[in-house]
């Protein structure tokens, strides 16, 4: 059976300064780490808050949002002990792929879709939560990157699945 095929559907903006706040655009990759079920989010894009003066507000507002709702830096070895990051949301629709991490802020971290398969699906039903591994990183293939620059985070989400 072949690989269905995602697009993102948010209409995308140039780079450079922005008025309004431009899409995020991310995917979410189902993967397993360390015998435990992951959600790896894919950031192609990273948005930059400067003040009107100038000043650096935020480098990476995909970054500064999870860490001020609890994300912690992946370092190696971890274990990800810990009970699931208060306020978070996440649930799966396996019959559409249809996924959504929600913030404890209100704001939606996702709102896509992920693939599956059926033993993540169980993974995740079994354990009740899911890690949430953020970084910018524009392909899988860039992880390891990511994670040798200290720029990986991770979240234990509560995660329902339908």
């Amino acid at each position: 059976m072949g690989v269905k095929k995602r697009r993102i559907s948010e209409p995308a903006q140039a780079p450079g300064v922005h008025t309004t706040a431009p899409v995020v655009r991310m995917r979410a990759q189902a993967a397993s780490l360390l015998g435990h079920p992951v959600i790896i989010m894919i950031q192609p894009d990273t948005v930059t808050i400067t003040a009107e003066s100038g000043e650096l507000l935020s480098a990476d507002t995909v970054e500064t949002s999870v860490k001020a709702a609890g994300g912690q830096a992946l370092t190696l070895p971890t274990d990800f002990a810990g009970a699931p990051a208060e306020g978070w949301e996440g649930s799966l629709t396996v019959r559409t792929d249809e996924m959504t991490l929600l913030l404890p802020n209100g704001i939606m971290l996702y709102d896509g879709t992920m693939p599956t398969t059926p033993d993540w699906v169980n993974q995740v039903r079994e354990a009740g939560s899911v890690i949430v591994l953020t970084g910018p990183m524009a392909t899988i293939d860039e992880v390891e990157t990511v994670l040798g620059e200290g720029r990986m985070l991770w979240t234990r989400v509560p995660f329902a699945i339908d």
